[in-house]
C-alpha cells in the first residue's frame, strides 16, 4: 500500500524544528526508533497530497503550508509542510478505529529527528533536514 505524509516544521527564531510524533511502544520497538510522522495510507480515489493533509489533521490537528516538492521512497511520498510557531498540536484517536496512534510529540531539531525516527522514514528525514533550509532567511 502506497502512503503518504508531511514532514512539519516550524521557525523557531530562526531555526527550523521538526514535529516528532511518538511512536507507540510496539512501533518503537518494530521499527528501531521513537518518532513518526503525519501520514498514512492512501485510500481509493484519493490523490497522495489529498491524503498527506488529511493525515497530517487526524493525526495533529494541523493543516500546515507546503513548501516544498515531493520526496518519495519506498511506498511513501512526503511533502515539508510549514505550521506558525506557536500552532496547537492535537492527538485525538483516529476517527475510524478509535484507538490513538501516538503517544504525543515533540518539536526536535531536524537532525535529532533523523538520528531518532522510526528506521523506516530515515530517507524522508535526511531529505527533509536538507530541504527545510531553503526556507530560513538569515
Amino acid at each position: 500500500m502506497s502512503a503518504a505524509g508531511i514532514i512539519v516544521f516550524r521557525n523557531q527564531n530562526n531555526n527550523p524544528e521538526f514535529l516528532g510524533l511518538i511512536a507507540l511502544k510496539k512501533d518503537r520497538k518494530r521499527a528501531k526508533g521513537i518518532y513518526d510522522i503525519p501520514k498514512g495510507q492512501i485510500e481509493p480515489m484519493e490523490l497522495s497530497i489529498e491524503a498527506a493533509y488529511r493525515e497530517c489533521l487526524e493525526e495533529s490537528g494541523l493543516l500546515p503550508k507546503i513548501v516544498s516538492k515531493a520526496f518519495k521512497s519506498g511506498n511513501i511520498t512526503v511533502w515539508l509542510g510549514e505550521v506558525d510557531p506557536d500552532c496547537e498540536i492535537v492527538i485525538e484517536k483516529n476517527p475510524e478505529t478509535g484507538y490513538l496512534e501516538h503517544e504525543g510529540y515533540k518539536w526536535l531539531r531536524p537532525s535529532e529527528l533523523k538520528e531518532k525516527c522510526l528506521s523506516y522514514l530515515k530517507p524522508h528525514t535526511v531529505w527533509a533536514e536538507k530541504e527545510v533550509w531553503k526556507y530560513f532567511k538569515f
